[in-house]
């Protein structure tokens, strides 16, 4: 290692988190990250002698080296590039998984990570290769995944709840928490913990008001189901605050007060 360069970042990190915390992080990597879309058109290539100047990668196997370089006319696989430089002492662990899975989901399309350290420019980087016929298309969700999660202080995705307050009849407790997901107003949410083996609800949200309808199934193995009316706002210290006013199938009604761990991204 040169004089005077040190490692900024780990390669791989170590965390334990919810699913919604993971997708929550893994956002504010990409809005911190450096991202370089590279124009033209990457294929691998087997190298039998010299390694080319304008390639980007190189791996190997058994039967010797491949080099990622600008296609050539006849590659039978082209495929669009961006580059990623991560910001430095910020946990990405988990960064190239989530991505993949979302572009698989969204757009349904494989891609390929190639993964290197450059400790004069922060850390870690990555070269994320794509089909090139959807290459504009996944670029696309990747500056939209870049945004800022809300502008709405009230919305409620990627929101972890827990629970302040609680009815007698309630059937959630402090050892209960909520993962909440929004997206155009439709709102839905898992929960277990405490009493609660898994439950989930699902409901729309407009303005301060949520209407939802829930199932869960108890640690005595019983199921219930009910409809609940919450009340959103925001606290003073910028998190959430849901009220919620619910009723089970059999017509028992209670309160329950939950409140966001996280602050709000639009606070």
């Amino acid at each position: 290692m040169g004089k005077g360069i040190s490692y900024a970042a780990r390669m791989v990190s170590i965390s334990h988190e919810r699913p919604v915390e993971s997708q929550r992080r893994l956002r504010s990597v990409l809005r911190a990250a450096r991202l370089v879309h590279l124009p033209g058109s990457w294929c691998f290539q087997r190298i039998e002698s010299h390694l080319p100047a304008d390639a980007l990668a190189t791996v190997r196997d058994d039967d010797g080296w491949c080099a990622l370089i600008p296609a050539t006319a006849d590659a039978a696989e082209q495929f669009g590039v961006t580059l990623t430089t991560f910001a430095p002492q910020l946990d990405n662990s988990g960064y190239v998984g989530w991505l993949a899975t979302t572009i698989k989901q969204r757009l349904g399309s494989g891609v390929f990570v190639i993964c290197g350290d450059n400790p004069r420019r922060g850390g870690i980087f990555d070269y994320l290769g794509y089909p090139l016929d959807i290459a504009d298309a996944v670029r696309a969700l990747i500056d939209e995944l870049g945004q800022p999660i809300a502008a709405d202080p009230l919305d409620l995705d990627l929101h972890v709840f827990e629970v302040v307050e609680t009815s007698p009849t309630s059937a959630i407790s402090r050892d209960t928490r909520f993962e909440f997901r929004e997206q155009g107003g439709q709102v839905e949410a898992g929960y277990t913990g405490g009493e609660i083996v898994r439950g989930t609800l699902v409901g729309r949200r407009e303005h301060d008001r949520v209407t939802t309808s829930y199932a869960q199934l108890g640690t005595d193995g019983r199921p219930r189901s009910g409809m609940a009316t919450m009340h959103v706002e925001q606290t003073a210290d910028g998190r959430l605050l849901l009220s919620e006013e619910y009723t089970w199938s059999d017509g028992t009604t209670g309160r329950n007060v939950l409140r966001s761990i996280e602050q709000s991204d639009a606070a």
